[in-house]
This record gives C-alpha cells, sequence and structure tokens, in this order.
C-alpha cells in the first residue's frame, strides 16, 4: 500500500462519517465520548468497521475532544497521550480487520480557549502547542498516517497544531475549518482568506485545506467552490466533511434532517470543485458515506446547478471620518480641560442628571464624564446618557465603556452605535467585577480588557473592524484610558498604561488623588512622552468618607495628613474643598486638565472649584 503522503491530494478518498453520532446511537454517554477508546475499546472498533464497510478508505482516530483542556472542562483526568494512542490502534485494528486498503489521520479539534491575540485574551502559544503536542505524541505512538486539525476556526490555534505536529513529525497535514452560515469562520474570514492564511504558515501549507462541520452539505459546497481557485494557486487539495444538514431537536435528541440520499447527490458537486477527501460530519451515518461512495465511483455528471452565485466584493475605498462633532482632543489642543464625572441614575428618569449637568456646564465644565455602572451597580445605560446629554445640555459627554457586560460582537456593536449617535469620547475601561455589585451572581464577560477595548477603538479608527473586516468609514473616537498614580506595584501600572499608548491610547485619566507627592511619585518614574493627563479630583465631604475611600475603594490612598485635617475640621466640606483647591493650585501646571468627581452625585460642593478653576486657568491655558 502506498503511503498517505503518495495519495493525498493525488487521487479521491471517500473519509469516515460522524462518530459522536455512531457512538450516541449506541448507547454511549454523551459526557464520556472522548473516552470511548480506553472505557469502551469494542464499541469503538465496530464503528471504523461500520465506516469500512461503507467504503470509507480515510479513517479519524476518535480523538477529536481528546486534549487537556476539552477533558479538563469535562471534569475528565486522563493520560492525554496514552487515550490518543489508544485511540489509533483501534482504528488501525479495524483497518487490519477489514483489510481494505486504508488510512488512518490523527484528529485534533480546537481546545478548550482560544489562543491570545493582539485584542482578545487566552491560553498562550506555548501553552497551546504543549497540549497540541501531548495528543501528537499519544498519535505517532499508536501509529497514525497523518493527521487531520479539524473544526477550526481561531488561526492561532492552527499555528499551534501546526506547530506541534510538525515539531515531531513528517506526515501529511489536513486543515479544515468550519464555517457560518454567512460564508466566514467565528472571527469572520472568508473561505479565500482561510486558504491564503494557511499557504502562509510556518513551515509551508498543508497538504490540504478544506470545510467541515458548521453547516449542512450545501452550503458547505459553496465554501469548497470558493476555497477552490486559491487552493489550486498554492498546491493544495481540498477536504469536505460536511452536516447532515442543520440540527433540530425532536424528544430532546439533537437531530439531523439531510438524507443519504440526499447527500449523495451533492458527491460529484464536491468531486467537481476539487474536493479529494470526501467524508461527513455531524449526523452522518455509513449509510450517508456509503451513499456518498457509490455516487462518485464514475465520472461526475453536470453539476452546474450547484455551482455557486459569484461573490461580488465591493472593494471601496474608506471613508474619511465624519469631523462635524468636536472631540476632547479639541479641547485638549487649545485649553486645560475642566470635566465633571456624574454617575446615571438608577431610574429611567434623567431630570435630576441632567439639572446637575447644566449647573457644573454653566459654571465652566465644557465635558461631562459618563459612568458605566461603576462599583458594578445597575444604572442607566452611559451610552443613553451621553446622547441625551449631549442632546439636551450641549456639551460633550465622555463615555466610560467596560469589557465586562458584552462579549467582543457586543462591544463593536455599542461602540459603533455609539458613534451613529454622536458620542466621540471614549473611556476604556475593564469595568469592575460583578462579584462587588447588587449582582455578584452576574456573568462578567470579559472577552477582552480595557487594552483589547483600545485595539478595537484604534481598528475603527483605521477603518476596520477588530478581525480587520472593513467598516466602510473610519471612525474618530478620542481614545482614553485609566490610570491610577498610587498604585502600590508602580511598576506593573506604567507597563500597563505603555500597552494601553502603544495600543492607541490618546490621554489619560487618573484615580483621584489627595497630595502632589502622590502625581510627582508617577511622573518621577515615567520615562518618555506622555498623553495629556486629566488629573481626578474627589474633594472630600467627611472624615467618615475619606476613611471609607481611604480602606475600601480600591485605587484611592488618601494621604495620613488628608486624614487628619478631615478628622480635626468644623466644617468638613469646607476644608475638602480647600483641600482640593490647593491641590489644583500645586499641580495645573504638569496637567492638561481636570476631572471633578462628586461625592454621591451631589455637584452643589464643586461650583466653588469650578469657579477657582476658572481663574486659575487663565494663567494655565494652552489657547
Amino acid at each position: 500500500m502506498k503511503e498517505l503522503r503518495e495519495v493525498l491530494g493525488r487521487e479521491l478518498l471517500i473519509e469516515d462519517g460522524a462518530m459522536g453520532t455512531w457512538l450516541l446511537s449506541q448507547g454511549a454517554s454523551a459526557s464520556q465520548l472522548p473516552m470511548v477508546p480506553l472505557s469502551q475499546p469494542d464499541l469503538l472498533l465496530r464503528a471504523h468497521l461500520d465506516y469500512l464497510k461503507a467504503g470509507a478508505r480515510l479513517l479519524e482516530t476518535h480523538t477529536f475532544a481528546a486534549n487537556a483542556g476539552k477533558l479538563g472542562a469535562l471534569g475528565i483526568s486522563a493520560d492525554v497521550a496514552e487515550l490518543n494512542r489508544r485511540a489509533a490502534q483501534i482504528a488501525r485494528h479495524a483497518r487490519d480487520i477489514h483489510g481494505a486498503s486504508a488510512y488512518i489521520v490523527g484528529s485534533m479539534g480546537p481546545l478548550n480557549a482560544r489562543v491570545e491575540s493582539r485584542i482578545m485574551p487566552g491560553i498562550s502559544m506555548a501553552e497551546a502547542q504543549r497540549q497540541y503536542g501531548e495528543m501528537v505524541a499519544g498519535l505517532l505512538a499508536g501509529g497514525v498516517d497523518g493527521f487531520i486539525v479539524e473544526t477550526m476556526s481561531d488561526m492561532l490555534a492552527i499555528q499551534a497544531a501546526v506547530a506541534a505536529i510538525r515539531r515531531e513529525s513528517d506526515l501529511p497535514i489536513i486543515v479544515s475549518l468550519t464555517f457560518s452560515r454567512l460564508g466566514t469562520t467565528l472571527y469572520g474570514f472568508t473561505p479565500e482568506e482561510v486558504v491564503e492564511e494557511l499557504a502562509h504558515l510556518p513551515g509551508g501549507p498543508p497538504q490540504m485545506v478544506g470545510a467541515n462541520c458548521g453547516t449542512g452539505p450545501a452550503l458547505l459546497l459553496d465554501a469548497a467552490w470558493r476555497m477552490a481557485d486559491v487552493a489550486k494557486k498554492y498546491g493544495m487539495a481540498l477536504a469536505v466533511s460536511p452536516n447532515a444538514g442543520e440540527p433540530y431537536v425532536i424528544d430532546g435528541h439533537v437531530a439531523y434532517p439531510a438524507s443519504a440520499e440526499y447527500m449523495a447527490a451533492l458527491a460529484p458537486a464536491f468531486k467537481a470543485a476539487g474536493c479529494l477527501v470526501i467524508g461527513g460530519c455531524c449526523g452522518t451515518t455509513p449509510a450517508h458515506i456509503q451513499a456518498m461512495a457509490e455516487r462518485v465511483k464514475d465520472e461526475a455528471p453536470s453539476v452546474a446547478d450547484w455551482r455557486p452565485l459569484p461573490v461580488v466584493r465591493e472593494e471601496a475605498p474608506i471613508a474619511e471620518p465624519s469631523r462635524t462633532h468636536e472631540t476632547l482632543l479639541d479641547l485638549l489642543d487649545t485649553r486645560f480641560v475642566v470635566s465633571v464625572e456624574l454617575d446615571p441614575p438608577r431610574s429611567p428618569n434623567l431630570e435630576r442628571f441632567l439639572e446637575s449637568a447644566r449647573a457644573v456646564a454653566k459654571a465652566g465644565a465644557p465635558v461631562i464624564n459618563i459612568a458605566d455602572s461603576p462599583m458594578a451597580r445597575v444604572r442607566l445605560s452611559a451610552l443613553a446618557a451621553a446622547r441625551l446629554l449631549q442632546e439636551s445640555v450641549g456639551v460633550q459627554s465622555l463615555l466610560h465603556f467596560t469589557t465586562r457586560d458584552r462579549n467582543l460582537m457586543g462591544i463593536q456593536s455599542d461602540l459603533l452605535g455609539a458613534y451613529a449617535l454622536g458620542v466621540r469620547n471614549v473611556l476604556a475601561l475593564t469595568g469592575d467585577p460583578p462579584g462587588i455589585g447588587d449582582y455578584a451572581h452576574a456573568t462578567a464577560v470579559y472577552d477582552i480588557d480595557s487594552v483589547g477595548l483600545v485595539r478595537v477603538l484604534h481598528s475603527f479608527n483605521q477603518g476596520q473592524d477588530a478581525l480587520g473586516q472593513p467598516l466602510g468609514t473610519a471612525t474618530a473616537f478620542a481614545v482614553g484610558v485609566g490610570l491610577n498614580p498610587t498604585a502600590e506595584d508602580l511598576d506593573r501600572e506604567i507597563q500597563r498604561l505603555q500597552q494601553k499608548i502603544e495600543a492607541g491610547a490618546q490621554y489619560c485619566l487618573t484615580q483621584p488623588i489627595y497630595s502632589a507627592d502622590q502625581l510627582y511619585r508617577f511622573l518621577d518614574r515615567w520615562s518618555g512622552s506622555l498623553p495629556p493627563l486629566l488629573l481626578g479630583i474627589m474633594p472630600l465631604v467627611s472624615y467618615r468618607q475619606a476613611m471609607y475611600l481611604h480602606h475600601e475603594v480600591p485605587g484611592i490612598t488618601i494621604p495620613d495628613a488628608v486624614l487628619a485635617a478631615m478628622e480635626s475640621s468644623l466644617d468638613a466640606m469646607q476644608t475638602g474643598t480647600e483641600l482640593a483647591i490647593d491641590l489644583l493650585n500645586q499641580v495645573s501646571s504638569l496637567v492638561r486638565g481636570v476631572y471633578l468627581v462628586p461625592s454621591f452625585n451631589r455637584v452643589t460642593p464643586l461650583i466653588p472649584i469650578l469657579e477657582a478653576l476658572k481663574r486659575l486657568t487663565g494663567a494655565t491655558s494652552t489657547s
């Protein structure tokens, strides 16, 4: 028998179908499917034999989910290498029993976590390669003829899997991705783009590229046609394994509608598209594989009706962002900027919120910061408040935007919506965890952190989404980030700020400080240029509040001298105001602006400070 490398991409190979579908039909436990090679080896042997009898000449090992991450998520503790070795041995044993000229490929699916990227957090590339390396060791020990890295969406995970294989072996590799009904992967790549990416993998392209799972045969056929020309350019053949249609639930069980006859009818079209491996994925059975194998024995009949409509991709130039809205960056270019932070209300009634905004705007604050459910407590949408504030009061809003409550799709949708509504200033924050707020049981998302959010905003300003797909029109967000000059680990805080600046941050807002030394400490340690800095000031109103902020609120440190002054004061609110004005007199020349945080959202105590800032900024304005 020829080696697989001599056959792959040169001869048509019928691949097996869904292993999970077959095993579940025989009573296997869904939660224990990955362990079947060890717990029910005879059952697995029967499955392979059924597919060989149906005409399959390419068998996948039952190791799709046999990696440490997937097993751990199922609460399974197992020797990964041994599990993979045993699965490969059982597939080989089935081939020996049947006597067919068949090949065994080691199946490697996605891990339980994405691989970290420029925007998305996840496991490291080294950890991904380690997990795949365990699989590779076992599969090689079991005697596979090649590998299939399948049902993938994450190009970095593909790189990790391929690297792990190539580190130990030169056996042929098939890489197969999954596409949605929209014709793209989970991360937005088109079939054409996928092939281009795979063609430039370190070490060169895989022997075959393809598509599996995700959708039924008709939509997967479209993906195959779209891959074909690009794959041919790089000398790669195609492999496909469609699901048996779209899944549905009947009597509590998942079922698939596509019959063996229907899938057989499309098999010649896959062959005509250049697919030299044709098999099945979820919902397919030995009956599906047999029907397809018999249908492609002869030359393919006319497949014109199955050719997809040509994909028309408009390559319109990215429109320049609209500059009809002034941003915080425009103000920072011309003056010392004064802003006030307001929390949206806990009800849909905005009357008091807008009244407070009008008061501080009249007193000299052209920008209002709007917090995004601070301290993880439910409040009216910051985005809605920002839009209504700009419309009703006529000032700029600075929208605090956290990654806590939205996945990456929701983040991008809300940012596009904010821009469409005229909100231009965004403060990129990770957000307080729900555990500290009113809804401790609520689920935090954190697909990305504040650095990732800055990267998304920067990409938007370049006319692209987080995956590099064109937006059509570039945005012009003014992107700000937070900074804690009083951080206990100041080196880490500085490193974090450097990451934010490299990602595209354009200005910084500090946590509230209470002494000039706290700012000097940070500036002394910082090297290089610093984006415009807005200093956070939260005037104290009582000794009790000062003690609470100092001891209970993360990120706020109040010096002993300030605590002592508040404790001995006969008029704590007046003392707090005087301390704030004194601090501003000391440091205003070192910063480009200030944002004032009222205690309990009461703005009246801020008015004397705003009046003092009017006098002060006459000397410090950059205009």
